[in-house]
């Protein structure tokens, strides 16, 4: 189980992926990352998308294959929301 803290932000964006999907992103702060969560309409593996996200939370990206967007612009909406 997830446990946060009260005083946790959270930044959400809702795009449209330059392949043309839907994607939600949510970045969950307290002065560092503490959790990414990305869905939408895309389609990736389950184990690849955790390993996405969890790369995310340090500003990374790992060597993985995701139909329907680019990991690089997610990482380009996480700037944005820091």
């Amino acid at each position: 189980m997830d446990v946060f803290k009260v005083n946790l932000m959270l930044c959400e964006k809702v795009f449209r992926s330059k392949q043309g999907k839907t994607v939600i992103l949510r970045v969950y702060f307290d002065g560092k990352i503490e959790k990414v969560e990305i869905t939408g309409d895309f389609f990736a593996d389950e184990k690849d998308l955790e390993m996405l996200e969890k790369y995310l939370r340090d500003l990374k990206i790992p060597k993985i294959e995701i139909i329907g967007f680019d990991p690089e612009e997610i990482l380009e909406k996480i700037k944005d929301c820091l």
